[in-house]
């Protein structure tokens, strides 16, 4: 491995960010312009290597003529020296091989995403004529705002340029190689599109591409048509080139509703505006139109809108119409109430889920207990009858034979001296037993009982004739009882009624089994044990739950005065009264409480002398930082941040944590390429100049609004009110204005980030958004709510 150096000309190393068979990739400090860049090395080995040196010179060269955001900048080139190395913008984030190895198959919205972006950077490329011949996912770069960028041009060449490449000579990486080059014939801009399909295939599938039929998965029809185009056998039938691949693309791109929502939405923009507006209706009257459904990110943490509507994400808390008059809507259920009904409840639902458990394992147990008794009278049965009497008896059944009078009255007598059993009887296996289940009453001295009560015996409640027969499939441990000692798991019916038996086998003296004996419990025995039982339980819960109910009560009228307190104190404040006292007596967590807010009062005072000024201390901030009056107006896109409400014709006071996300949002905004311009209509106006023929300047605005919100929603400063308006116009007062009307319009309506139909339209693959219906706004109006691929 090749040891790191310190400094590379001007630049100091700071670390290493990849390597590769030809190269080394490290990140560095450029100390004049105070910038992270990154600095690319040929290895020490093939320093000595002609081929190497020319080959970095190319990319070095390719890349400068080159000027794209999906591309990757250059610096800055030594190519002389012990030690050549070229300067490159640092992109922080992955490459689509970590994303697929990290987070398996990306959804179609994503990949499709990802083919917009790249084949924008791949068209600057081409109209350049320059292949890069090298396109895979190792060299597609994702940024952590969800950007695609083309890297490593090191085999990239010329359309007309054959210095480094001799006719049938094949160089790139096998997979990725289009039939035509695997064949030998000389590299197309239309290989680039082949390798792009490839490429795409593994970021939506997760697997490697070992030749065979390439499918887009859960494509619609019109985007699988556009894919077949790109990955076509037959090169002559692929696109022209990038260019044409977009057109198509973007006429072939699908409705948002078709294409499923990100798997996995990071926090860095979807936490802080990834939700719906669905259903949302304004003071006005005006419905906002749900365009996308809400995401998964989105549906833990919705409000309601008071109409059986849901707001979440996009739209945030309406700003109130008088900051230092508000209304504040009393609660209609007093806090006593809700805290006593909510300690009975939970105490309430606990206990019964305690006792409701303890009773059916109490009544499991009992229930296994009266199983054991059945075994053990029927065992007890089994043992005091003649096996070889009641082995002739079965082979020939007769009342009147005195082995069965002296049977039948044993029985009676085992049945009278355990009242709780209402059936005691005898039966023997038949011949064919074993397959049909059936088997025959010897001996049946149950209880003859009128249980239809209509004081007639009927044919079901007398006792069996000996020899009648009985099928086993009611009684399915009826059979296993001719063997060893069983009983039924639970209640079995029959013709006789419900009952829960035990079994013994009948033996002779050399363990042959001749029969059973069999004892019957009824039914509505057991169910008089389970309501004694349920009702005893019952009892005991409910004067648990009386208790449950006094405690709660006398908890919730210990709490009533502080809270009310701390309450009347709070409302005063938010109503402007910062001199208000509250009294807590209580020596517990609510005197801590109400120092706190005394505490909190007291800085609410110091603060409020320093929003009256804090209008002009943007104002000057601006000037500093980019000397807005003097910055000439640009084409290209606006982004309008409002930050104060306008009310009756003076701006209201801003919270001072304000002054700490402008200067990140100025410090966002030169990220991208974009500079403030001045303080206008209560907000600031920042402009994103075109910077080639390809550049789509909405689009970085869009992400500097995007990631500014995510980091106020996750950051210390906590959510601002902030809207932004972003807009491209022929005109740039045009373009101003509307952005403007935009911010405005959804600081009113507490929407994030609005943009406006011919603004969106040729950046919508790589965002979510919500279509808005504002009136006064010509046209379809969208709330973006997060980048799809970020």
């Amino acid at each position: 491995m090749d040891e790191l150096p310190t400094q590379i000309g001007k630049y100091r190393i700071t670390g290493a960010v990849g390597r590769g068979g030809m190269a080394v990739v490290l990140s560095a400090h450029d100390p004049d312009l105070d910038r992270e860049v990154a600095v690319k090395l040929i290895r020490t080995r093939l320093l000595s290597t002609p081929d190497s040196r020319s080959r970095f010179v190319r990319e070095a060269r390719t890349l400068a003529r080159l000027s794209d955001p999906h591309v990757v900048q250059v610096f800055d080139f030594q190519p002389e020296g012990d030690q050549p190395y070229l300067v490159m913008e640092l992109v922080k984030g992955r490459t689509l091989r970590q994303v697929i190895n990290l987070q398996g198959p990306q959804p179609l919205a994503r990949v499709l995403d990802c083919a917009w972006q790249v084949l924008r950077g791949l068209d600057a490329a081409h109209s350049a004529g320059v292949i890069h011949r090298d396109l895979k996912p190792g060299n597609v770069m994702l940024d952590d705002r969800g950007v695609y960028k083309l890297v490593d041009f090191g085999l990239a060449e010329a359309l007309d340029d054959e210095d480094l490449t001799t006719v049938g000579q094949v160089v790139g990486t096998l997979r990725y190689l289009p039939p035509e080059r695997l064949a030998g014939h000389a590299p197309t801009a239309a290989g680039d599109l082949w390798a792009l399909g490839v490429t795409l295939w593994e970021l939506g599938t997760a697997q490697r591409y070992e030749g065979g039929e390439l499918l887009l998965p859960q494509a619609p029809p019109a985007v699988a048509a556009w894919f077949a185009t790109l990955v076509a056998a037959n090169a002559t039938q692929r696109f022209t080139g990038a260019g044409a691949a977009l057109a198509a693309l973007a006429q072939a791109m699908p409705d948002p509703e078709s294409i499923s929502a990100p798997t996995a939405l990071t926090q860095t923009h979807q936490g802080a505006i990834g939700r719906s507006t669905a259903d949302l209706r304004d003071g006005t009257g005006t419905v906002l139109l749900a365009d996308h459904p809400p995401s998964r990110a989105s549906q833990g943490s919705q409000a309601s809108t008071g109409e059986g509507s849901s707001i979440t994400g996009t739209v945030r808390p309406l700003p109130l119409a008088n900051d230092r008059a508000p209304r504040f809507a009393h609660p209609r259920i007093p806090f006593v109430v809700k805290l006593i009904t909510a300690i009975w409840v939970i105490s309430s639902a606990a206990t019964l889920i305690v006792g409701w458990t303890i009773s059916q394992r109490a009544l499991d147990e009992q229930f296994q207990m009266m199983r054991g008794e059945l075994q053990g009278i029927a065992s007890d049965a089994a043992m005091q009858i003649d096996a070889v009497a009641h082995a002739r008896l079965a082979a020939k059944p007769d009342e009147q034979a005195p082995e069965f009078v002296a049977l039948s009255a044993m029985l009676v007598r085992l049945r009278t001296n355990h009242p709780e059993v209402r059936a005691i009887y005898t039966m023997a296996q038949l011949p064919e037993t074993p397959t049909t289940g059936v088997v025959q009453f010897v001996c049946d001295a149950s209880e003859e009982v009128d249980r239809n009560h209509d004081g007639v015996i009927g044919q079901n409640e007398e006792r069996a004739s000996p020899g009648e027969r009985y099928p086993t499939k009611d009684s399915p441990e009826l059979l296993k009882g001719f063997s060893a000692v069983s009983s039924d798991d639970e209640l079995t019916s029959d013709d006789w009624g419900s009952w829960l038996s035990g079994y013994a086998p009948i033996r002779l003296a050399d363990g042959a089994s001749v029969g059973l004996v069999g004892v019957d419990l009824p039914a509505d025995r057991i169910d008089t044990l389970r309501r004694a039982f349920l009702w005893r339980s019952v009892s005991l819960l409910a004067a648990t739950l009386v208790a449950f109910l006094a405690a709660g009560a006398l908890v919730a009228f210990r709490l009533r005065r502080p809270v009310a307190e701390l309450q009347r104190g709070m409302l005063a404040v938010a109503e402007g009264d910062l001199d208000v006292t509250i009294d807590v007596r209580s020596r517990d967590e609510f005197q801590l409480l109400a120092e706190v807010f005394a505490h909190m009062r007291d800085e609410l005072q110091r603060a409020a002398a320093v929003r009256v000024a804090f209008e002009a201390f943007v104002t000057r901030t601006l000037s500093e930082r980019a000397g807005i009056a003097q910055a000439p107006e640009a084409a290209g896109a606006r982004l309008y941040c409002h930050f104060a409400h306008q009310q009756g014709g003076a701006s209201s006071h801003l919270p001072p944590r304000l002054a700490l996300a402008m200067p990140r949002l100025f410090a966002l905004a030169q990220q991208q390429g974009g500079f403030p311009e001045r303080v206008a209509a209560g907000g600031v106006l920042i402009s994103f100049p075109t910077t080639s023929e390809h550049d789509l300047p909405q689009e970085r605005a869009a992400r500097t609004a995007l990631a500014l919100l995510a980091e106020l929603e996750h950051g210390s400063a906590g959510i601002l009110d902030l809207a932004f308006g972003l807009a491209v116009g022929a005109q740039t007062a045009d373009a101003t204005n509307a952005a403007i009307a935009l911010g405005q319009a959804g600081a009113a309506r507490g929407i994030d980030l609005l943009v406006n139909a011919a603004t969106f339209a040729p950046i919508r693959p790589a965002f979510y958004a919500d279509r808005v219906a504002l009136p006064g706004q010509p046209g379809e109006v969208y709330a973006i709510k997060g980048a799809v691929s970020a």
